[in-house]
């Protein structure tokens, strides 16, 4: 079973909170968003590198949801659900975007997927690691679709090999080879860039 934290901290089964909206409960799909609003536009942070295009993701994603929540068949898939609807809606965004991304404008985070914000450097090792962050940010930008989402999938929103290749509608062999080649090609971006 797969917990969702709400917005004050108590831990909340989504199977029983997609339960309750099923059964009429109004307030439940507020509590799905609470639960899973920052997990899903830092997916589409990672993905878009744009605050505001990910803020729009996110808020199509929740439509998308509460439109189509009554055909989930299984409560339990949930999670790699929610990620598919909302990696749609990323690469839709990309795509229609695409030409105005610039690796120079990507921006940084207002928080993690534990909802903390990131603190600005205060000394020289924090300073490396932003630096550190921005030319792995580049590199992993540098990628195909395939291999940075599987990347941003595992590294990033912490899904296991089997919901990435869910998430990603291939077979598992496929979604580590995505990871593998993927990793690789951050590896060989990086050194470019250095």
């Amino acid at each position: 079973m797969i917990v969702g934290v709400t917005y004050r901290g108590t831990l909340v089964d989504p199977e029983d909170t997609i339960r309750r909206f099923l059964g009429g409960d109004a307030g439940a799909f507020d509590e799905l968003v609470r639960q899973w609003e920052t997990k899903v536009y830092n997916l589409a942070w990672r993905f878009l590198g744009n605050r505001e295009d990910a803020a729009d993701v996110a808020q199509e994603t929740f439509l998308s949801i509460f439109q189509s929540l009554r055909k989930l068949r299984e409560p339990k898939s949930f999670r790699t659900w929610l990620y598919r609807i909302a990696l749609n809606h990323c690469r839709a965004r990309y795509r229609a975007r695409s030409h105005d991304l610039s690796l120079d404008a990507l921006e940084t985070p207002e928080g993690d997927d534990d909802e903390r914000p990131v603190a600005a450097p205060q000394t020289r090792d924090a300073e490396d690691r932003v630096v550190t962050a921005d030319l792995v940010r580049k590199a992993l930008y540098g990628l195909s679709e395939d291999h940075r989402t599987a990347i941003i999938l595992k590294e990033y929103v912490g899904l296991t090999l089997e919901e990435v290749a869910a998430v990603m509608q291939c077979p598992l062999s496929t979604a580590k080879s995505r990871l593998y080649h993927g990793l690789r090609g951050v590896q060989r971006n990086l050194r470019r860039l250095l």
